[in-house]
């Protein structure tokens, strides 16, 4: 099976800049990953629904004659072969990313009426309570300082005069999620401190930006985009930055909460 590569740092320098683009995405896309959800409004132009070309017929509409379908990334688990038949005590498994030609847009199709969903609501104490963090009373340790996280205990602390504090709570939660004792080991190598504010940071914005909370981002939007100029930051961080925006936006959403526009 071919491994494809997701270049993840490409696809934030080309919207890092563009939050009310990253919000129409994920209020289409919500269902799917967000960098998915990125992916597929790049390629169709603008963000609108989007099925198989079976998922349409199901909905009775009929894709269009000539229309091109769009690419995703969908992730394939497979279990590792042992070449020297030695016996283990438990299977292991790798996961790996194929690109699939499977989707079209509402555009490309004709046929009944279709009711598109709002995105749902998000409540962050259902994806703190989700995500099992916990925030605790702020200790004013430090004036300046907005806010803090224990990551190991899955704790964190907002200053109730923070400039920006759901972006700060989310900031924190990332180190929660990205920077315990464990998560903080990247191949074999301890993350610097740099480098965890730097995906820290860089989920607190994708959340926020995808929730349309653009109010105060200015900081994170010009600290993102002095990151993506450098060569020290690796593409895994950049993976971990959207896989943990992922985590926590999906851990909040009210699923049950979808109404039709």
């Amino acid at each position: 099976m071919q491994k494809i590569t997701i270049n993840f740092k490409d696809y934030l320098a080309e919207i890092y800049d563009k939050p009310q683009k990253i919000h129409e995405s994920f209020k289409i896309f919500h269902n799917y990953s967000l960098f998915n959800s990125i992916l597929a409004e790049i390629q169709l132009g603008k963000a609108e629904p989007i099925n198989t070309y079976q998922g349409w017929i199901k909905l009775g509409r009929q894709v269009k004659k000539g229309s091109r379908a769009i690419e995703l990334f969908l992730p394939v688990k497979y279990k590792i072969e042992n070449e020297e038949n030695e016996k283990f005590e438990q299977d292991f498994f790798k996961t790996v990313f194929i690109k699939k030609k499977y989707w079209f847009g509402l555009s490309q199709t004709d046929g009944e009426e279709f009711k598109i969903n709002n995105l749902p609501n998000y409540n962050i104490n259902q994806a703190l309570e989700n995500l099992q963090i916990k925030q605790i009373e702020f200790e004013n340790i430090d004036g300046n300082c907005q806010g803090y996280a224990i990551p190991n205990q899955k704790k964190i602390a907002i200053n109730p005069l923070s400039y920006s504090p759901f972006e700060t709570l989310i900031h924190e939660a990332a180190h929660c999620l990205l920077h315990d004792k464990e998560s903080k080991i990247v191949d074999n190598q301890l993350l610097d401190i740099s480098t965890k504010e730097f995906e820290a940071e860089t989920t607190a914005y994708l959340v926020c930006c995808s929730l349309g909370m653009f109010d105060n981002l200015e900081y994170s939007r010009g600290y993102i985009s002095q990151w993506i100029k450098r060569s020290d930051i690796e593409e895994i961080n950049f993976k971990r930055a959207f896989d943990c925006a992922n985590k926590i936006l999906q851990a909040g959403l009210i699923k049950n909460d979808i109404k039709s526009n």
